[in-house]
């Protein structure tokens, strides 16, 4: 199964045919024109072939209707402009859509065909490009209904792009490779981590990682990056239908946005939670009530700690107020998830965080920052020495995922065009990956293991099966056949 994933996978690399891009529009006085596609186009040759129809019967009253390109240089100008007219001035090229049924479609437009008995208007053109790569907007519009209103019936459209040989717009090049490699790079982590459960499981896992005891960060860790994983071969599967038949797989692109969404929901909620010293609830609380750590005499970075303090002391033990926060923060990720598909073909937006929900996810991951470094260095001075060097690179690798978002999108604000979404993607598949190997890493070097030593799971306190009194000490463990995940 692994293996035909990968075959897959590798499928997915092949150039797909054409972007192609169909809809309808229906045009009024209060909208006179309608977004049909924008596409980059690199330095050298491409092409747009654009075809529109109307359904039997149907008769377009006006000879207005035109199809229009806009440069990217111009395009700023033209969402300032107030009127059709204006807009249509800045236009580098248009061409009138005559609709007629005697219309004739060469070799190049097959196998594709309009509905029969449909009027219809066909119109392929060369885009050149000699300077740099370009983006360009297509749209339709009929300026008459600003100055009269007549007749108008639905109007379909067929646009395919072609960008020399690589048959994708310049954004998406070499973003392939990178799913690809994101993807084996989590399945081989899954690989490790998993085998470290199992290896408890069955009751063989070495004495000095906890005799049979699994940290329940492990599993958490497991799943984000098995989610990681699955985004990554979704949306090579979603390319590889691309392909074939330059739409893609919207069932396909929608589990990976989805799977994307759960990834930073459970990476998210790793990183507070063991920044907040979950597992060590007992130890820190000893701590606090001695007046140690960032208590007394604080200095203003001492003072965001404790203003935090009350979160921390939420997030270092399990219960229903934290099971249902973490419920609630799945949900709001895979809502903005969906959200975000919705508006994913807004003409202003090149990547997924210039829209109104990316924008959230955003906020959120600022908020997260903003709240993760007090909360780790109010658990570091609290825990003490021995645990300074885990606690620091926690931080330092939770710190830079939660701000890699804010900063590249910001970054990219300046940036032509057309490199933003590979930007983006590029910076942020990374550092998601990386901040999965880190952690993984921390769990399995000399650093996890003062970490160990001091949280519950090292504690050789009672095990906590369903249905059994509460442990002597320590914290809460829920058997699973043979291995015992601590969670408290």
């Amino acid at each position: 199964m692994a293996a035909r994933g990968l075959l897959l996978a590798a499928a997915a690399l092949a150039p797909a045919r054409a972007k192609v891009v169909t809809g309808e529009a229906r045009l009024t006085g209060e909208f006179t024109e309608h977004d049909v596609v924008k596409f980059a186009f690199r330095v050298g040759r491409g092409s747009a072939a654009l075809t529109v129809w109307t359904e039997e019967g149907d008769d377009y009253a006006s000879d207005e209707l035109k199809a229009y390109a806009y440069l990217d240089d111009d395009w700023d100008k033209v969402l300032r402009a107030t009127t059709c007219d204006e807009k249509v001035k800045l236009a580098r090229w248009s061409a009138p859509v005559d609709l007629r049924k005697d219309n004739a479609l060469d070799a190049e437009w097959a196998p594709w065909r309009p509905p029969a008995s449909s009027k219809f208007w066909a119109h392929r053109r060369a885009m050149t490009s000699s300077i740099r790569t370009h983006v360009w907007y297509f749209t339709l519009a009929d300026c008459s209904l600003e100055r009269y209103l007549h007749p108008v019936p639905a109007v379909h459209y067929r646009a395919e792009m072609r960008d020399g040989d690589s048959h994708l717009p310049v954004d998406e090049n070499g973003l392939r490779p990178l799913h690809f490699f994101n993807m084996v790079t989590a399945f081989v982590l899954v690989y490790a981590v998993g085998k470290r459960i199992a290896l408890a499981a069955a009751g063989r896992a070495k004495k000095g990682d906890g005799d049979r005891d699994v940290h329940a960060a492990e599993v958490l860790l497991c799943a984000a990056a098995a989610c990681d994983a699955l985004s990554s071969f979704f949306e090579l599967r979603h390319l590889a239908a691309y392909a074939s038949n330059g739409v893609g797989s919207h069932f396909s692109d929608a589990l990976s946005a989805y799977f994307e969404a759960l990834c930073d929901a459970l990476l998210a909620a790793l990183t507070l939670c063991i920044a907040a010293g979950w597992t060590l609830a007992s130890r820190l609380g000893d701590d606090e009530k001695a007046g140690r750590g960032p208590l007394r005499d604080e200095t203003p970075a001492e003072k965001a700690a404790s203003a935090v303090a009350p979160l921390a002391r939420l997030l270092r033990a399990p219960g229903v107020e934290a099971s249902s926060g973490l419920l609630g923060w799945i949900t709001l990720h895979l809502v903005l998830a969906q959200w975000s598909r919705w508006e994913g073909d807004d003409f202003d937006s090149f990547h997924d965080f210039e829209h109104w929900p990316g924008k959230l996810v955003v906020v959120v991951r600022v908020v997260l920052f903003l709240v993760l470094i007090p909360v780790a260095l109010r658990t570091q001075a609290c825990a003490g020495h021995r645990l300074r060097r885990f606690y620091v690179g926690w931080a330092a690798v939770g710190g830079a995922w939660a701000l890699s978002l804010p900063l590249v999108t910001f970054v990219a604000a300046s940036l032509p065009p057309y490199t933003r979404h590979r930007t983006v993607q590029w910076v942020c598949s990374l550092v998601q990956t990386a901040a999965l190997v880190l952690y993984a890493l921390l769990f399995a070097g000399r650093a996890n293991r003062a970490f160990r030593e001091a949280s519950t799971v090292g504690d050789g306190g009672a095990n906590l099966d369903f249905g059994s009194s509460l442990p002597r000490r320590g914290g809460a463990k829920l058997r699973f056949g043979g291995v015992k995940v601590r969670v408290d």
